[in-house]
């Protein structure tokens, strides 16, 4: 299962993260997509929101748009040991 989310979200974040993650649970891509663009539309910068739709085009067999969220996740890390941990055992999967 996912990691539970970062504390360094807002509420709303954190709520429409973990609505995602539950969408992922239920192999819910789409659902799960839309929860996270809304949480992106919040906060922006955000590695966690795409660092979960980096997972969501793994999931779908979608390397290339993995990568791309990737790049975005990683642009926003900053000092979540977490995050940097889980983007580089995702990408390594997405190559």
């Amino acid at each position: 299962s996912a990691d539970p989310v970062a504390s360094s979200a807002s509420t709303p974040v954190r709520q429409l993260q973990n609505q995602a993650l539950a969408a992922i649970n239920e192999n819910q891509y789409a659902q799960a997509s839309d929860y996270l663009q809304r949480a992106i539309k919040i906060q922006p910068r955000n590695g966690w929101s795409w660092y979960y739709l980096a997972d969501i085009h793994w999931r779908q067999g979608q390397p290339e748009r993995c990568r791309s969220m990737l790049d975005r996740a990683e642009a926003y890390t900053l000092d979540d040991a977490r995050l940097a941990g889980a983007n580089a055992e995702l990408r390594a999967q997405c190559q």
